[in-house]
């Protein structure tokens, strides 16, 4: 299969599968009800009792965030209050198996869940690629259909995907970083992007659109091609538990702020290197589960917002996401 084309089938199982709904149920200008973007899921990936529908395989682990003075500064939420707040994590990868290989040309994830002392609790999800995989619901719902597998083959029809990508170019975006980008060597040495941009209110009341990254303090490192041949289709969460217990792993939190005519909506664009940025905190990672399950297994990581300090921005795509969490959870949980 061409580059391209092996992301671009995969993009279900890379975390831009996360929104659709059978043709029948909505028309392509209503957004999709959270009822229907899961029955999507089933309808490309089949029945999901067992696991998540997208980064279906994954790690838990455990560690902590400080904020750092700027982060106080730009935030008034109880997450960034300075003091240390203790955090269950996830590692995933991309894919909609949980027997799916660690060397794919998928996105590699980062969820986190925090909670200080006082209860309040924050949730994110994060992604090893600078961008998503469609810019609003309704031309992700379209992607979905025309991926659809035929019932008789088996197989999506080429024909609906190529129209599908000739109407909606953006679409590839992800899916080409993917292909000429080799994938993470360790969840601990690949940046961790939020894609989607919100709204951070200051001790000084200004509200700024952002968007961030966790950068590795380990710096980046990637498979090459003989390695995502030869290493075998497990690796990646021994390699975590190997790493963690000689020294725990550390991810800055970096914002960075829009600038002038930048998209605050479209998640498949990036905005230029050149804007400001600010370390805010860092995440660091101290245990790991010693094998499949842990204290991230139950949690979908539906608190996205610890308003005022941090709020949606009006992307589309952000405002789907929890109540698909929280759906795909309750049929889990059947």
């Amino acid at each position: 299969m061409p580059d391209l084309a092996r992301p671009l089938a995969l993009v279900a199982g890379a975390f831009a599968l996360l929104l659709g709904l059978p043709a029948q149920a909505q028309s392509a200008a209503e957004p999709p009800s959270s009822e229907a973007i899961v029955d999507a899921f089933e309808a490309v990936l089949g029945p999901i009792r067992t696991h998540r529908p997208s980064h279906a395989k994954g790690t838990c682990a455990a560690g902590h965030f400080v904020a750092t003075p700027d982060g106080t500064r730009l935030s008034v939420a109880p997450v960034f209050n300075g003091q240390r707040v203790p955090a269950v994590i996830r590692f995933g990868v991309g894919v909609g198996n949980p027997a799916g290989p660690d060397t794919g040309r998928t996105t590699r994830s980062l969820s986190i869940r925090f909670e200080t002392e006082a209860g309040d609790i924050w949730d994110m999800a994060n992604i090893s690629a600078p961008i998503f995989g469609s810019p609003t619901p309704q031309v992700m719902v379209q992607g979905l259909l025309a991926r659809r597998p035929d019932p008789a083959t088996g197989r999506p029809n080429a024909e609906a995907v190529a129209a599908f990508i000739a109407a909606n170019p953006s679409t590839t975006n992800q899916a080409r970083w993917l292909a000429a980008t080799l994938p993470p060597a360790s969840w601990a040495t690949t940046p961790y992007w939020g894609v989607n941009a919100f709204r951070f209110r200051g001790t000084d009341g200004e509200v700024r659109h952002i968007r961030w990254v966790f950068e590795p303090r380990a710096g980046t490192q990637r498979l090459t091609e003989e390695q995502m041949r030869s290493l075998p289709s497990e690796f990646l969460a021994d390699e975590l538990r190997r790493r963690v217990a000689a020294a725990p792993v550390e991810f800055d939190m970096v914002l960075q702020f829009a600038g002038p005519g930048d998209d605050l909506t479209n998640p498949t664009v990036t905005w230029p290197d050149d804007r400001p940025r600010a370390v805010v905190g860092r995440l660091t990672v101290t245990e790991v589960a010693p094998g499949p399950g842990g204290a991230c297994d139950p949690i979908s990581f539906l608190t996205l917002d610890q308003a005022p300090g941090i709020e949606y921005s009006d992307d589309p795509t952000l405002h789907a996401r929890t109540g698909a969490y929280a759906v795909s959870l309750s049929r889990r949980l059947q």
